[in-house]
């Protein structure tokens, strides 16, 4: 009400029931839109970052992160996931994988290997560049990304080849989106020979103008053959141990050496890929200690299985014990900066040959996260250092860090959910590769995946497939 004042002013008065009304109003409808509502939230789960634990809710709108922390119960979402008891990793990145496409799809092709994946708990993967034809040029990759666009469930990377005659490629095929190049110095599937001298230092110095990283398959192939020769000889030995000989670590050894020579002349990037010794990686240890940029992978096969058990054919060859205990030194001392499975599926009758006639390769890309949650279970590891291991360092390495590899706001919404105490036995048969060649079968497990989730979408959900084949994208450090 108005109320004339002795001065002669007007004073506008409310009486105290209407401001009480007026508050609960404010009250009411500040409250109301302090609601936020998101496309998907993940309530009471265990974040896991390479430093630390904590519980937290997180929240995803657009693809991307955009809160971690408390979250009010009014929050809303079109998808809700109670993730209590269980872990938030970031989403973990496969950046060694054959998929076989073009060219060997009878062996795996991306709808297969990316259905094997996500129900690892892969967000990312990375394909090799060893397909038919090789993928070398510009238009070979467009090709590749299409196919894996249309067939991928989850996203993907591409590496290229570089040989000796592809150098005028390399500008165009990061433009194009590579992930890297990759150089072979000894002979895999695909038997590609390695660049000449000459070529392959032209081409560290045009990637070190690119900025791009080249990862070498670090073996030389005069030695294999000629130790392969002499072993094919021998009967009397068990074949794990043959193969580690007919492939011996001075192989490995003096590649990795070769590969850190030409860095640190041309001053490029390298990464050595799947390192199977502690001598090849006690030479990396010392390089980067000269401040070579050098990076290191190694695989679970190499960290789990020895050469005195089995036979499990893979290049480079699975070494003997103490081998395997230099690589865990290395890990622990992060000489090692990541660890990727190498899936390189055959056929099951390939993988049925003798042992000098079959091919390499295993599968590992549905198996890896499961055989390392195990060793962190065991506390060969923590969940922080897998969290480094398989997610930040690979996107780090590779150039696509912050996009992924993290669970930061603005980051893309990928997530592996991981229940630490379900135990369940491997079976070769129940993985969703079209190989069925896991080392790993019948290997007792604790610690289970519960959840993929990519750009905020569930792909695989409690062991059901929920994501729809074509939903990859391809990732690039130039896009």
């Amino acid at each position: 009400m108005l109320k004339l004042k002795k001065n002669g002013r007007l004073e506008l008065k409310f009486p105290n029931n209407f401001i009480l009304l007026f508050l609960w109003f404010k009250k009411s409808f500040f409250c109301y839109n302090s609601r936020m509502h998101y496309d998907l939230i993940l309530r009471n789960g265990t974040l896991v970052t390479p430093e630390k634990s904590f519980k937290a809710d997180v929240a995803v709108k657009n693809g991307k992160i955009i809160f971690s922390g408390v979250l009010e119960n009014t929050d809303t979402a079109d998808d809700e996931y109670d993730a209590g008891g269980k872990y938030i990793l970031p989403g973990v990145i496969d950046a060694h994988v054959h998929f076989r496409d073009p060219g060997l799809t009878e062996k795996e092709d991306f709808e297969s290997g990316s259905m094997a994946a996500a129900f690892g708990g892969i967000t990312t993967i990375a394909d090799m560049p060893n397909v038919i034809p090789p993928t070398s040029t510009v238009e070979r990759f467009n090709e590749k990304a299409r196919l894996a666009k249309e067939k991928s469930y989850i996203d993907f990377c591409l590496f290229s080849l570089l040989s000796n005659e592809n150098t005028n490629e390399m500008d165009g095929l990061k433009k194009a989106g590579t992930l890297g190049f990759k150089i072979f110095l000894g002979t895999s599937t695909g038997d590609i020979a390695s660049p000449s001298e000459g070529v392959l230092i032209e081409q560290m110095m045009a990637a070190a103008g690119l900025g791009m990283r080249i990862g070498f398959h670090a073996e030389t192939s005069g030695l294999n053959s000629h130790f392969t020769s002499l072993c094919k000889k021998i009967n009397d030995v068990p074949e794990g141990l043959l193969l580690s000989s007919a492939r011996p670590v001075i192989s490995e050894v003096l590649a990795i050496q070769t590969a850190i020579i030409y860095s640190q002349f041309t001053k490029t990037k390298i990464h050595i890929h799947h390192v199977t010794s502690g001598e090849g990686a006690a030479l990396i240890g010392e390089a980067k200690l000269k401040g070579i940029n050098v990076t290191a992978e190694t695989c679970p096969h190499y960290l789990l299985l020895d050469a005195e058990n089995g036979t499990n054919k893979v290049y480079p060859p699975i070494r003997d014990k103490e081998q395997q205990k230099g690589l865990w030194e290395a890990v622990e001392k992060r000489i090692i900066d990541m660890i990727a499975s190498d899936h390189a599926p055959h056929t099951k009758k390939e993988k049925s040959l003798s042992l000098w006639e079959m091919p390499a390769g295993l599968c590992g890309v549905e198996t890896f996260v499961p055989v390392m949650l195990n060793e962190v279970n065991k506390k060969t590891l923590t969940l922080n250092d897998f969290a480094r291991l398989s997610s930040e360092a690979p996107a780090k390495i590779w150039g696509i860090y912050p996009q992924k590899g993290n669970l930061q706001n603005g980051a893309d919404a990928d997530f592996t959910i991981v229940d630490m105490n379900k135990k369940y036995r491997i079976d070769k048969n129940a993985l969703h590769s079209k190989s069925k060649t896991s080392p790993f079968d019948g290997m007792e497990i604790k610690g289970m995946l519960a959840a993929t989730i990519v750009r905020g979408k569930f792909i695989l959900k409690d062991g059901c497939l929920t994501g729809k084949k074509g939903f990859g994208s391809l990732v690039s450090p130039a896009l």
